[in-house]
């Protein structure tokens, strides 16, 4: 009886490893990106009001001619739009002594949405992907998904160089959208 006790154990235990590891539906997070169904996004809650029209001048300041942010809509508490062509900022000191990853050197494309939470207001990018600035001309995009996810898309990858891609990408949209104030982390 124990030994038919210990193989209905053991399959119990496979049957759940297996459905864990094809499980489409697993939630990863790396600072302030996270994986949902396969798309990675960054969302952060920043801790201080947000007027939309100050924040859409500083979006739009950051523009040069064929790049930037573009304003889709403004409607009550939410405001979307896309960012274009747009070309990280690696100008500051900590970028300055750290290697850059050579799909970072291309624009940057995604959707954008600011809510207003409260007190903050909460930024989500999401659809990021990068041009082929070698090949303009190439249909295949390169997703994020396609540089810090492992082979199942589903976790970040545990490779060291491109979760420092990450991190930086997190800086760099941190930077852009922080208006004042201090910023929260909303996921406890």
């Amino acid at each position: 009886m124990k030994y038919a006790y210990s193989v209905l154990l053991l399959c119990i235990t496979l049957c759940s490893y297996s459905q864990f590891k094809n499980d489409p539906y697993r939630d990863s997070d790396d600072g302030n990106f996270h994986i949902r169904n396969g798309k990675v996004f960054f969302q952060k809650t920043f801790n201080s009001p947000v007027n939309f029209e100050a924040l859409k001048e500083k979006l739009q300041s950051y523009n040069t001619p064929g790049a930037g942010f573009q304003i889709k809509s403004t409607e009550n508490d939410v405001m979307n739009g896309v960012l274009v062509n747009y070309h990280l900022n690696w100008n500051y000191t900590d970028a300055k002594t750290r290697k850059i990853a050579d799909f970072l050197k291309n624009p940057v494309n995604a959707t954008i949405e600011v809510k207003k939470d409260g007190s903050g207001y909460q930024v989500t990018v999401n659809n990021i992907w990068f041009m082929d600035v070698q090949k303009p001309s190439n249909k295949k995009h390169n997703t994020l998904e396609s540089y810090v996810t492992d082979k199942s898309g589903l976790l970040f990858t545990k490779n060291k160089k491109n979760l420092e891609a990450l991190d930086m990408i997190d800086e760099n949209f941190q930077w852009i959208f922080k208006m004042q104030g201090s910023t929260k982390d909303t996921r406890f």
